[in-house]
């Protein structure tokens, strides 16, 4: 059985979760194509019935799970008459192959590029191809076939998109593309003026697409006509306060907290900045607020110039986070613009590459800020935010934002603290889990051997959980026998390392090895002797020197060392591979 990726992981957790929740009763790989299906369109504005009405999934399918037809990006639900008088100039055709495979197989092609020239054929023989094509399909593709004869007239243009959706980690071989370019080719030949291409979905692909949900559109009026140059796409303006307000709330007043998505830091509260920001917006002078204050950067999927307003498509504030609290608080407590303004720098990133990285980085490199904290938007953070809620705990890789949602402290992680954790129990350090400060666990070299996609994500969620369950029991030994220095600090990285070796009875444990880990083998009597152990360690330490005292022995490597061979050499932990 081939090892899942992380992307698999989380990918079949979303589907277990939306399938409980939307179709108990329906077979995992019949709730897949619905899953694809709206995944995959969502930009075009369906609803479910839509969905659902070009699934062909079933016998005779002829390799096809859906399809549906668009004209000028209207779902057309029937046959159309011939002599209307829609005159659309936009034909689009959206064909699906859906499978809960781990990869992409060239015989998926072979079988479209047989059936679907002959269902697409002006002259075809419906009787005849009923005999090995379902109802469903024969109709729909007979849709199709209706529209390009009443629309036979507008020259319009034809797109064929074929999506190939799987729970694929890595790219189609070149053997399957070559098949998927043949088919593209062949789907040409269908009328003039008529393009085709195929989209092939993986385990990430899906994943990032159903967590993004349909596109959002959301304008801004602007004072003078923005500035744009020819490098790239993008646009400077003023903008009014309270039009920026309006941008940043919803209907109903609210704070529009997914345009913050992107950001690498949450509200952090009255600051002497933000309280400077708010004395600002107060103020009665006729100086305008722009002078003051450096403005916002928003990234966007796309921007255009309507009249006098910039219309942004999926916009994400990366850069302004604490003027746009502010200016949202100002308003909220019946605040007055003063016909002041705020500068709004929008930019379209390249869809490839790293450009909308980079640029949170740079509009963020300007003030100081925490460790770690121009990671929050890389994509295995993303990742354990989502997975580690399944364990109870609020991944708070970007700074302040469950705190200021009112989670319970003890559910809140950060990413120095999972860093590490990490280190003392899977990278087998509890000193430098001691030794180190946050710059140098999150620093470049350190952090790439604790955030990593080549590890199991669940394992995280077990370093946390290991951890827990130790501070619960240190905290109530403690309690009636107090620890050597008095505090836990010492105690816990230690005690979490060791558990590597009692719980895996293993000298020299692998990450498939601490996965087999059960938690609940972590009893108060298998702690309480590894508590024992450790505490003898520490005094045979200080009795060779009582100068160091146990801090220092505790951040110390060659402790480390004594303490492993201590612990696999203790017969009650059975130790012996």
């Amino acid at each position: 059985m081939a090892v899942k990726s992380n992307d698999q992981r989380l990918l079949d957790r979303v589907l277990e979760d939306k399938r409980r929740l939307l179709a108990p009763n329906q077979k995992m790989d019949d709730f897949f194509n619905y899953f694809a299906a709206s995944a995959a369109l969502q930009g075009l504005d369906l609803n479910v019935d839509e969905l659902r009405d070009g699934i062909v999934d079933g016998s005779h399918d002829c390799g096809v799970d859906g399809l549906w037809v668009f004209v000028d990006d209207r779902y057309i639900s029937a046959n159309i008459d011939r002599h209307t008088t829609f005159r659309g100039k936009k034909i689009q055709l959206v064909i699906l192959q859906a499978k809960t495979s781990s990869g992409y197989s060239e015989p998926a092609f072979d079988k479209l590029h047989y059936h679907l020239p002959l269902l697409f054929d002006m002259d075809r023989n419906a009787k005849e191809l009923s005999n090995s094509t379902n109802a469903k399909l024969l109709d729909r593709t007979g849709r199709f076939l209706n529209v390009l004869d009443a629309l036979a007239s507008s020259f319009q243009e034809i797109s064929i998109r074929i999506i190939y959706a799987t729970r694929a980690v890595e790219s189609p071989h070149p053997n399957v593309k070559a098949k998927g370019n043949r088919l593209a080719r062949e789907l040409e030949k269908i009328a003039s003026r008529t393009k085709c291409h195929i989209e092939y979905l993986g385990a990430a692909e899906l994943r990032e697409m159903s967590g993004r949900g349909a596109s959002t559109a959301l304008e801004m009026t602007f004072i003078e006509t923005p500035m744009s140059t020819s490098l790239g796409e993008g646009y400077v303006c003023l903008v009014r306060l309270d039009e920026y307000y309006n941008f940043i709330t919803s209907h109903n007043d609210a704070l529009r907290l997914e345009l913050f998505e992107s950001n690498v830091r949450d509200y952090a509260g009255r600051t002497a900045v933000n309280t400077a920001i708010e004395g600002t917006l107060k103020s009665g002078h006729r100086e305008d607020f722009w002078w003051f204050n450096n403005g916002v950067t928003i990234v966007a999927e796309d921007v255009r110039i309507a009249g006098k307003k910039i219309v942004t498509t999926d916009p994400q504030i990366v850069n302004g986070l604490q003027t746009s609290y502010e200016i949202f608080n100002h308003f909220q407590h019946s605040g007055r613009h003063n016909n002041r303004s705020i500068l709004v720098r929008v930019i379209v990133p390249p869809s490839s590459g790293s450009a909308r990285d980079v640029i949170i980085r740079a509009t963020n490199s300007q003030t100081e800020l925490p460790p770690g904290a121009l990671r929050a938007t890389e994509k295995i953070q993303k990742d354990l935010e989502e997975s580690l809620t399944r364990y109870g705990y609020h991944y708070e890789r970007r700074s302040n934002y469950y705190s200021n949602l009112g989670i319970p402290l003890e559910q809140v992680v950060s990413m120095p603290r999972l860093a590490r954790e990490y280190t003392a129990f899977v990278l087998g350090e509890p000193h430098s889990a001691l030794a180190h400060l946050e710059t140098f666990l999150l620093g470049d070299s350190h952090y790439d051997k604790v955030f990593s996609a080549d590890v199991d994500i669940d394992l995280y969620g077990l370093v946390l959980d290991v951890h827990m369950r130790v501070g619960e029991f240190l905290t109530q030994y403690a309690q009636d026998r107090p620890l050597l220095g008095e505090t836990t600090e010492n105690w816990r990285y230690h005690l979490a390392y060791m558990s590597r070796f009692t719980l895996t009875r293993l000298r020299r444990p692998e990450q498939s090895d601490l996965m087999n880990i059960r938690i609940e083998h972590l009893t108060d009597a298998v702690l309480g002797a590894m508590v024992n152990l450790l505490d003898r360690e520490y005094r045979s330490t200080l009795r060779g020197n009582r100068t160091q005292g146990i801090d220092r022995v505790s951040r110390s490597e060659d402790f480390t060392t004594k303490l492993r061979q201590a612990t696999i050499m203790m017969r009650r932990f059975k130790i012996d591979r």
